[in-house]
């Protein structure tokens, strides 16, 4: 993602300027690089790997660690959000409150697939679904 992506924002809703993520992403930047190392060392030990393993043989024992640091990072994420909306939210069609509900959902990301606890409301009155949005956020 963009981080001009993250600058964008509804009205009413504050989000972090550009300025913070760009500080932020630099510090954990570094804070994977050196997860990176501690991996490779926990992996083929202080000597490293065997000189018969190729760019490509590490390159294919490292792509599930980076999707899975990927998945649980999108995963906590998205739930933070989540426990973040109210429990009770209008209908975007006749404005009743509507009690917020939790569907497990698999989505495939850029990084690979991810499991999360998708926030989805229905409205008895007007039978229609709806799915929550930073609207109803309790920031």
């Amino acid at each position: 993602m963009d981080v001009r992506e993250l600058s964008k924002f509804k009205e009413g809703l504050e989000m972090p300027t550009t300025k913070m993520v760009e500080s932020k992403r630099e510090e954990l930047v570094q804070s994977a690089r050196l997860l990176g190392e501690n991996l490779s060392r926990r992996a083929f030990g202080e000597r490293g790997p065997d000189l018969k393993v190729t760019l490509a043989d590490l390159e294919q024992f490292l792509r599930p660690l980076v999707q899975a640091m990927a998945s649980g990072f999108l995963a906590v994420s998205a739930e933070e959000q989540t426990q973040r909306l109210a429990e009770t939210l209008p209908c975007p069609t006749c404005g009743r409150e509507c009690s917020r509900e939790e569907h497990e959902r698999t989505l495939t990301s850029a990084e690979g697939p991810l499991t999360w606890a998708e926030p989805v409301c229905h409205c008895k009155h007007c039978e229609r679904s709806f799915f929550p949005s930073a609207d109803g956020a309790q920031d």
